[in-house]
């Protein structure tokens, strides 16, 4: 029951932030950069990930794009 309700406040919430988003971007034209790699460090909810849990010095390789 708790996770049937998790799933609805979840879709509710998704349902919620699509139908208001967007709406000021009306005509206006974003520019991606191109991708490239950064170093993160592994703290919250990346910290199980299998590069954090195999490196020792507490970081990982993330890929980035940047929307101007």
């Amino acid at each position: 029951m708790k996770m049937m309700m998790i799933a609805l406040a979840c879709i509710t919430l998704g349902l919620g932030l699509s139908g208001c988003g967007g709406k000021n971007d009306e005509g206006k034209e974003y520019r991606w950069s191109k991708a490239h790699g950064v170093l993160e460090g592994c703290q919250g909810v990346m910290s199980n990930s299998q590069q954090c849990e195999k490196n020792m010095n507490n970081q990982q390789y993330m890929i980035q794009i940047d929307r101007n």
